[in-house]
């Protein structure tokens, strides 16, 4: 039986015995009044028993008594606690965790965390970093300790990694325990974050920076981590730097640098190109040779190069035309499935006009399907060495003229992008500047050996390549 417990029972008998004595003397007021007295004495000195029994034996409930009591959940956790139980907090999330070449041999190694607590950091967690060369072979452990800011997503740096004659492929990272998990309300700090873009990249890369602390208080020991991602978001170098005290209204600059230039990484295209590649097979296309058919087979070869340039977010459809337009492949993201059209493409044993309107007409017709992707560009490009010859239209010669500039501007019309690329001396370079959607988009080849810087040049202006994306993640440590 607990202490308060006894104490209620051993004054409700008390009250029993009392309401008993006071019945069996209601005989006379002389005995009434003696008993009032005596009860009123006997009540004052069990009031005073009990505050003496309650002031030395009974203890408060608390945080720190090693005792689960008040409205505690768990022993001293939980409740009105500031330490929270076990199964109130949730595990930290590990984003990735990577090793970066610095120099040499030396490596470090980083982890992005992310603890999805809200309301509760965490002083003392310990962990794990372990390094894997590409056989899955254990090459470098390292342990070490932490500090968890609640509700943030943070930078792991452990650096001082050195290899010899390994090369780190793999990391692995795990919190090993945690210490209490604390209920922490305090407002975060209002910081303003500036920063350069990557600078000196070809020699000794760095990120200049500037932090100011905008809250009325000062906020001391802060750390900053510098990320540099590629265009495909992976992270490919990491930094780091303290300043120690960073005083209200006050600004700091902070630097981030790396003693040699490291690999940029994937270069993505801001945005993915669906294009139509439209060529040219009339019969002239064999004006130089007939065995291999030049300017034919050139052409072949530099528009397969040009497909396998392409990023892997493109898509991409074959089109040739002479007196006919024939669509040689869907538009697809199998690029190998549209270099085999090409490979596939002939050229007639009879004589082929030169159809460029049915090919723009085929190509415009392939780029605004139904499954058209709404985000990518659309564009046309193509080739030819003569002038328009088809389709006729009796009683109109330049009909075939008329017609490929009509369906070029349909194309326009509906954000299409129209490149022309003339081939030798019997083009018409006045129609191919008009079907192209800007005069800088028609290119005039003077021979075939000039058509692979033409598509090179024309690829790099498809692909306006996403920038290196730069992060500084802040931690405020205890």
């Amino acid at each position: 039986m607990s202490k308060t417990v006894f104490d209620i029972n051993w004054t409700t008998h008390l009250l029993e015995g009392v309401v008993f004595c006071y019945t069996i003397s209601m005989g006379s007021w002389s005995t009434k009044r003696r008993l009032i007295y005596g009860l009123s004495f006997v009540l004052f000195l069990a009031l005073v028993a009990l505050s003496i029994f309650y002031k030395t034996f009974y203890t408060k409930p608390t945080c720190s008594d090693s005792r689960k009591n008040g409205d505690e959940i768990g022993i001293d956790c939980g409740g009105s606690c500031r330490s929270l139980c076990t199964s109130q907090a949730l595990n930290p999330i590990v984003l990735w965790a990577k090793a970066f070449n610095i120099s040499g041999d030396a490596y470090t190694v980083s982890a992005y965390v992310e603890n999805p607590n809200i309301n509760s950091s965490n002083s003392r967690a310990t962990y794990e970093f372990k390094v894997y060369d590409g056989r899955n072979k254990l090459i470098g452990t390292q342990e070490g300790e932490t500090f968890i800011p609640r509700n943030k997503k943070f930078i792991i740096f452990e650096p001082g990694f050195v290899f010899k004659n390994e090369v780190p492929k793999r990391v692995e990272f795990e919190f090993l325990s945690f210490g209490t998990w604390q209920r922490d309300t305090v407002p975060d700090p209002n910081f303003d974050v500036s920063y350069s873009p990557l600078i000196s990249t070809t020699t000794r890369p760095r990120i200049e920076g500037s932090i100011s602390n905008q809250s009325l208080v000062p906020v001391e020991r802060v750390e900053l981590v510098g990320l540099v991602s590629d265009g495909n978001q992976n992270v490919i170098a990491s930094s780091r730097t303290y300043i120690d005290r960073l005083p209200p209204n006050a600004t700091e600059p902070f630097v981030f640098t790396w003693p040699k230039p490291f690999d940029l990484g994937v270069e993505a295209c801001e945005n993915p190109t669906d294009v139509a590649l439209v060529i040219d097979k009339s019969t002239s296309m064999q004006s130089e040779s007939l065995s291999p058919p030049e300017p034919f087979t050139t052409v072949k070869s530099v528009a397969k190069d040009f497909i396998t340039s392409l990023s892997v977010d493109d898509r991409v459809s074959v089109i040739s035309f002479g007196t006919l337009p024939i669509k040689q492949s869907d538009l697809t993201a199998n690029l190998d499935l549209a270099t085999e059209s090409i490979d596939a493409l002939t050229l007639s044993s009879t004589t082929e006009q030169t159809n460029i309107g049915g090919g723009l007409e085929l190509a415009l017709n392939e780029l605004t399907k139904d499954s058209i992707r709404p985000e990518s560009k659309k564009v046309i490009i193509l080739l030819t060495d003569g002038v328009a010859t088809e389709p006729k239209n009796p009683g109109q010669p330049t009909y075939p003229s008329i017609f490929a500039e009509s369906v070029s501007q349909i194309a326009l019309a509906k954000g299409i992008t129209v490149y022309t690329i003339g081939l030798g001396s019997g083009v018409d370079n006045a129609l191919l500047k008009k079907i192209a959607s800007k005069d800088s988009h028609y290119f005039f080849a003077p021979n075939k050996g000039t058509l692979s810087g033409i598509y090179a040049d024309i690829g790099e202006a498809l692909c306006q390549k996403k920038p290196n994306t730069i992060q500084v993640i802040y931690r405020i440590l205890p």
